[in-house]
């Protein structure tokens, strides 16, 4: 039976530690077993030196077994397996580069502003900024997706006694996690609110602002810069504060002290809250 999506099945067998050739030479395997290095270099198309050069790096890996006969002949070990034999190995060697170099990180990044690419790495970035904080953790979201992948370590955090506070125009999932919102429907669109933008200050030391387009091409910048932190921080506090005002004096009085920008941007809400 063919192996579907091939292609995609190498690539993420890659991002695991395999070499492409591994990856299909175990492929091949699983197609087609117990079978000889010989077989096997003749089903899939690879040169024979290069099939049983993979055949021993995948039995040093967990991936391949040997049957002892005359010839040898070969059969995969379950994925299952397989993985948590990745897994383990990944770990040790996780283990042994972060006990061997984590003293080398010893620069002053205070004054540092990082660039960040990709989805997976500013969610990584993000993780990291909510575990690290001691005190406080303040984020500012338009969209569930975007809250979504935090919300178990946020959650945990509380417990841990964070002090948490999220902003957002929008009414959005947060599993009982304190959230200051406008209540605009999730549907509602305005090009006063940036819906992919998404910001988060923790304590008084780290800030990182993230625009989420797509998967690859998402951007943010990160930084221990106090004049950064600062900015992020009141910028959400800020938000939170407008709301709080709004909600004790009533939106025609509260009107009366926004600047025109800010006013228009609240007419616009109140407009859809009354719809």
């Amino acid at each position: 039976m063919a192996i579907e999506q091939e292609g995609l099945l190498i690539e993420h067998f890659e991002r695991l530690g395999l070499s492409s050739n591994e990856a299909k030479v175990y492929l091949a395997l699983l197609e087609n077993h117990p079978i000889t290095g010989y077989q096997l270099s003749k089903n899939s198309g690879i040169l024979r030196p290069v099939v049983y050069e993979m055949l021993n790096r995948l039995v040093d890996k967990g991936g391949a077994r040997i049957i002892k006969s005359n010839p040898d002949t070969y059969v995969p070990v379950e994925i299952d397996e397989f993985l948590r034999n990745l897994e383990s190995d990944f770990v040790e060697s996780k283990k042994l580069i972060h006990a061997q170099l984590r003293n080398y990180m010893s620069v002053n990044e205070t004054d540092y502003f990082w660039n960040i690419v990709s989805q997976k790495n500013i969610e990584n970035s993000i993780l990291t900024l909510i575990q690290k904080a001691t005190e406080e953790i303040l984020v500012s979201v338009q969209d569930t997706v975007w809250l979504q992948p935090f919300l178990g370590t946020l959650n945990q955090r509380l417990r841990d006694g964070i002090r948490i506070s999220i902003f957002s125009y929008y009414s959005l999932e947060t599993q009982g996690l304190p959230l200051y919102t406008h209540h605009l429907a999730p549907s509602f669109h305005t090009p006063l609110i940036d819906k992919k933008m998404f910001q988060i200050a923790i304590d008084n030391s780290d800030a990182l602002v993230a625009l989420f387009s797509d998967v690859k091409t998402a951007k943010a910048a990160q930084s221990q810069n106090p004049v950064f932190v600062q900015t992020v921080k009141q910028k959400i506090m800020s938000d939170i504060y407008l709301l709080r005002l709004k909600n004790t004096v009533g939106i025609e009085r509260f009107k009366l002290v926004l600047n025109d920008e800010d006013k228009r941007l609240f007419e616009v809400i109140d407009g859809a809250i009354q719809q």
